[in-house]
């Protein structure tokens, strides 16, 4: 397989749709190069939840970043949901949306205290949500074991293969080309552009967007070690009884978390295994303890597993790199509909334009000298 294009997008995945529709309506013919299937990467993984907040509690991240930079990081997801709700709207998919919230749920005494603390600087602040302590949850929802929790009044999800494919489509009939089965294996940049070589054939553009999540390292040297890979694994147990939670939930630190269904419980680990354990063996223990009543109401289903990217300071890559002709999107971490359209906007708008709107502590050539 040989080609050219404009503008060349590796992957086809959530970001990689999303780079294809946002090029081909501003007028170019982006050619997205996909090594298996549409969203078969680290989309795959994804549970669909549309957080406002990233991983870290509100009272930890503004321990870390300092208060400004940790409501500048909630009002970024919060504005990217509302660029998500107009994006379905054009789609004219809802793509299962609800906008019912969210719940982050503490495991031990120590982070129940955490979130009791980041409600009050969270409402401080203009974010809504509820602290619940675990007679609340236990007696308002059959969740036990965890001593409190916070419902996120502004969080959402929706179907998450569903909008990767109405993405795709919507990107193809505005003229962009989607090639599965071609996988990158080597990236080269020159001042004219750029040159791939796929295991099928070479393929030029005038510049790249990388969209890859943790195999962008591989491509683009000036990412290695900084977006490093986020193992995950998912297990769909089916339930007899009512499902726990009328939303989706995570514990504090992200680990693990999950979203109902209308089986039962998706549920996934963001991480390696603990304590030596299989993970899979490890998030049926997890469903058992806290959601269901006996044993015999949990039934094991369907398992996955995968690689997602992450960055060492919680936030994700965008823009333009050194040794890059063109621009990467990548490093969301565990849940990337919190960061993606806005980051895929900044993107483009960079490699388009003069005009680079990506947030300093975004920008995908932090701590570059070029």
């Amino acid at each position: 397989m040989n080609g050219r294009a404009e503008v060349v997008v590796l992957g086809a995945g959530l970001t990689g749709c999303l780079a294809a529709w946002e090029l081909a309506r501003r007028g170019r013919r982006p050619l997205v190069l996909e090594a298996a299937k549409i969203g078969s990467g680290a989309t795959a993984l994804d549970l669909g939840h549309v957080p406002t907040g990233p991983r870290l509690l509100y009272v930890d991240a503004v321990r870390r970043w300092g208060r400004p930079a940790a409501r500048e990081a909630w009002e970024i997801q919060r504005e990217n949901h509302d660029r998500l709700r107009e994006l379905l709207a054009s789609l004219g998919d809802d793509c299962g949306y609800s906008g019912r919230g969210g719940f982050v749920l503490a495991e031990d005494r120590v982070e129940a205290e955490a979130l009791a603390e980041s409600e009050d600087l969270l409402r401080e602040d203009g974010f809504s949500g509820e602290f619940l302590d675990h007679y609340m949850l236990e007696s308002r929802f059959g969740v036990r074991g965890f001593p409190g929790g916070y419902w996120c009044a502004e969080d959402a999800e929706l179907d998450p293969r569903r909008l990767v494919a109405a993405l795709a489509a919507a990107a193809q009939r505005a003229g962009a080309t989607i090639r599965e089965g071609s996988p990158v294996v080597a990236l080269e940049s020159s001042a004219s552009g750029v040159s791939m070589a796929t295991e099928g054939g070479r393929v030029e553009g005038g510049a790249a967007f990388a969209a890859l999540e943790a195999a962008t390292a591989g491509l683009v040297p000036f990412l290695k070690g900084r977006v490093t890979p986020l193992p995950a694994q998912w297990i769909d147990v089916e339930r007899d009884a009512a499902v726990p939670l009328p939303s989706p939930a995570r514990t504090c630190g992200g680990e693990v978390a999950w979203r109902t269904t209308a089986a039962g419980v998706r549920v996934a680990r963001f991480g390696g295994t603990v304590t030596g354990r299989p993970a899979g063996e490890r998030l049926e223990d997890f469903v058992l303890r806290h959601f269901a009543p006996a044993p015999a109401s949990a039934r094991p289903g369907p398992r996955g597993a995968g690689l997602a990217g992450k960055s060492g300071d919680g936030f994700p890559f965008v823009g333009a790199v050194p040794g890059l002709n063109g621009v990467v999107a990548c490093g969301y971490g565990t849940f990337g509909l919190g960061w993606a359209v806005l980051a895929v906007r900044w993107a483009v708008d960079a490699l388009l334009s003069d005009r680079d709107p990506t947030p300093a502590r975004f920008k995908a050539a932090r701590g570059a000298s070029w």
